[in-house]
């Protein structure tokens, strides 16, 4: 065997491995044969993996296309305890007798994948296409394809068609409303209505208020904030400069047009939860939304807030002296699911 002979040989061998190790951890996700995994291809989004619930396929029900937070973490993902955890705050089996239910990977990002640990601290790697394409217009032009792919594919109630985002995804949801009119429900969970590059600089004026941190240093914050920002916007499609671990593409993208600005535009019903004690999102930014809305006598938006929730929907209290941490997500929803029906 020559050398060049030798090295193909040994490339083959290293890519057989990856392949393989990246197939025994995908099949060991409990919720891999939960779905029918289906590729699209798109010559701007290039290509496209939706994950549809498999129970009766052959019975026209609503479609739900659930769109998850931020971070490039595959839909299902194994921690170096053996657990798989997932990104989809929402019992999907509780809910896919009813609805066929679609999740969407993002770019680049397998279903399901094992974690990875430096330092004790779990990370997922980064990769050339999640980072050339994740942005706003990819996440809602994706579920915009998948929408359109399903109707034409399986039986789909096209009087219940719901775009449900949580977190980031609750950015999302609207803006696919925005561009495809098959969408008949939008619901969002704890996500800005406001650019969300705003939440950095409320919070450091709330540090200020809460003497957590000085007036000064609060400026100094904002001051240094704007300075990125202005970074952010003068090279807006950047791929190769980062922030707070995002490129700037993602960021400048989400505030294209806010979430706001694409609900106004919608005519069909909205359910926009809230949780009080959200500091993820702040509480603040997503409160102006019902504002705006009845500013411009605009009546298709309901506002839930879970008054002493967090963005996971737990609230803590204390009882007998001892903190307890009650979790309200199935309950929430359940809520949901239920304006849904009522919709």
């Amino acid at each position: 065997m020559n050398f060049t002979t030798q090295n193909q040989y040994f490339k083959f061998i290293i890519a057989l491995g990856l392949i393989l190790s990246s197939f025994h951890s995908y099949a060991q996700s409990p919720w891999d044969k939960f779905f029918d995994h289906d590729t699209l291809t798109d010559k701007h989004l290039g290509t496209v993996v939706i994950h549809v619930t498999k129970t009766n396929r052959k019975e026209k029900k609503p479609l739900l296309i659930y769109i998850d937070g931020s971070g490039n973490y595959p839909l299902f993902y194994r921690k170096n305890n053996g657990n798989y955890n997932t990104s989809i705050a929402f019992d999907i089996g509780r809910f896919a007798k009813d609805y066929s239910i679609v999740l969407i990977s993002k770019p680049g990002t397998p279903f399901s994948d094992s974690l990875r640990y430096q330092a004790g601290k779990p990370f997922y790697p980064d990769n050339d296409v999640y980072d050339s394409l994740y942005s706003l217009q990819w996440r809602a032009g994706a579920a915009s394809k998948a929408i359109d792919y399903l109707v034409k594919n399986i039986p789909v109630d096209t009087k219940n068609i719901i775009v449900m985002g949580y977190s980031e995804g609750s950015q999302v949801a609207p803006a696919v409303a925005v561009l495809n009119k098959k969408v008949t429900h939008v619901v969002c969970f704890v996500g800005n209505s406001l650019n969300q590059l705003y939440d950095f600089i409320i919070n450091a004026r709330l540090g200020a208020d809460r003497n957590e941190i000085t007036a000064e240093q609060s400026q100094q914050i904002v001051d240094s904030l704007y300075n990125v920002y202005g970074k952010i916007y003068a090279n807006p499609k950047a791929t190769d400069k980062r922030w707070f671990g995002a490129t700037f593409l993602k960021w400048s993208s989400f505030s294209e047009a806010t979430p706001l600005e694409n609900m106004l535009k919608l005519k069909i019903p909205i359910l926009y939860i809230a949780g009080g004690k959200d500091n993820n999102q702040t509480i603040i930014d997503m409160d102006y939304a019902k504002l705006e809305f009845l500013r411009k006598g605009k009546t298709n938006l309901t506002y839930k807030v879970y008054p002493n929730s967090n963005h996971g929907f737990q609230e803590n209290t204390v009882k007998d002296g001892k903190e307890v941490r009650t979790d309200r997500s199935d309950e929430v929803h359940q809520f949901a699911f239920d304006w849904i029906k009522a919709h």
